[in-house]
């Protein structure tokens, strides 16, 4: 094999991948116009920055990456405690396009550590990497351990399978529960009746608007809180309308007394709905809202035939309960060979170890949710006095 690795970094660059890249995209995050617009809408992004995998002159894989000068911030639970401005190249999650196996990976791999070498970019971020994939097993064979972290935190990724029929989520249930969650429903239309609507959104034309009313739930939510989620800016307005105009958006939305209170945003791609931004008005937290509307979003899918629901990154209880697929994946940031480089590393390790530390101690006194789930009502708490 006859293998070299080359670099785009212009959109007019892009443009000559277009055929290829179409052909291998299988995800909302690799997708190429998604990809595109997503470079010139966030104002870190300097550059793209595709790497190319061409056998005897023919395109054999793509890494897709970003070039972006942004503030390296490491995490302790949820809390970012410095911000420390460097010049990094971002590999996106699902970002490798084409032939997926060890020999390209290691020459992909070799090229990014080659180019971190030159001290033109800080670090690498390879996010969500799979356990057991040929990328990740390129970054730990091709990476010295010195420069690259070592202290991984891994993340559970699942996804559901999706049945023929609507209503399995409640068959599921033991009894118990199966009443309980009815109860909420019927509590909640007791309490408003005739005032609850449920909306299952395909047709849009007026995203501006629906990101709008969507807001006034987002602000509150504790995702507002962290940073993440839904926020109505300029750049999901424009993603939504991207997949809204193909046909591929879809919303869950609850309505009470005409104003919205819940929401489940996703993208339905290649017959998988890919789970994006979610949230629900505290104030209504003892009807189980998230429950609820992610029962009613389930049976709108099985109904258009969708295969099955990737609930996408970040851990949550609800995901393990119904998910029946899953890997692990992490997140791993590789340091340019120089002092910078090793002063990141070892900020960056010395938050992991600590995050490591707590964690581990927490789950020992089986107190881990608990102190999540209160730290994020406390961030939701400060949301809604902002």
């Amino acid at each position: 094999m006859n293998m070299i690795v080359k670099t785009a970094n212009s959109f007019q660059e892009l443009d000559t991948l277009k055929v290829f890249w179409e052909a291998w995209q299988n995800h909302p995050n690799n997708d190429f116009d998604h990809y595109k617009l997503v470079c010139r809408l966030r104002k870190e992004v300097e550059s793209p920055c595709v790497l190319i995998a061409e056998n005897d002159g023919d395109i054999a894989a793509m890494l897709i990456a970003r070039v972006e000068k942004t503030a390296f911030s490491p995490a302790i639970g949820y809390f970012h405690l410095l911000r420390i401005p460097t010049k990094s190249i971002t590999v996106l999650h699902r970002g490798l396009l084409g032939r997926d196996d060890d020999e390209t990976s290691r020459l992909l791999v070799q090229h990014i550590w080659a180019f971190l070498g030159s001290g033109q970019v800080d670090m690498v971020t390879f996010h969500n990497l799979s356990e057991h994939s040929p990328l990740m097993k390129s970054v730990e064979v091709c990476c010295p351990r010195q420069y690259r972290e070592n202290i991984v935190r891994w993340n559970t990724h699942w996804a559901m399978t999706l049945p023929e029929q609507p209503g399995f989520l409640l068959k599921t249930l033991r009894s118990k529960h199966r009443s309980w969650i009815t109860g909420r429903q019927k509590k909640l239309e007791s309490a408003y009746p005739g005032k609850v609507s449920w909306q299952w959104i395909k047709q849009f034309d007026d995203i501006p608007g629906l990101a709008t009313r969507l807001e006034a739930v987002a602000a509150r939510t504790y995702q507002r809180g962290l940073g993440a989620g839904f926020v109505n800016d300029e750049e999901h307005q424009q993603r939504y309308s991207l997949f809204a105009d193909r046909g591929q958006l879809r919303v869950q939305m609850l309505e009470i007394e005409g104003q919205v209170k819940a929401f489940w945003i996703g993208t339905v791609y290649k017959n998988v709905f890919h789970s994006a931004e979610t949230g629900y008005d505290p104030d209504f937290r003892i009807y189980e809202l998230g429950t609820l509307i992610f029962f009613k979003m389930a049976d709108e899918l099985v109904r258009e035939g969708v295969l099955q629901i990737d609930f996408g990154l970040g851990d949550a209880f609800y995901k393990e309960r119904y998910g029946d697929e899953s890997l692990r994946e992490a997140t791993i940031n590789v340091f340019s060979p120089n002092f910078k480089g090793l002063l990141l590393r070892s900020i960056s390790q010395s938050a992991n170890m600590v995050d490591k530390t707590l964690r581990g101690l927490l789950q020992k006194t089986g107190t881990l949710n608990q102190v999540k789930t209160s730290l994020r009502r406390f961030i939701q708490r400060k949301s809604k006095i902002g």
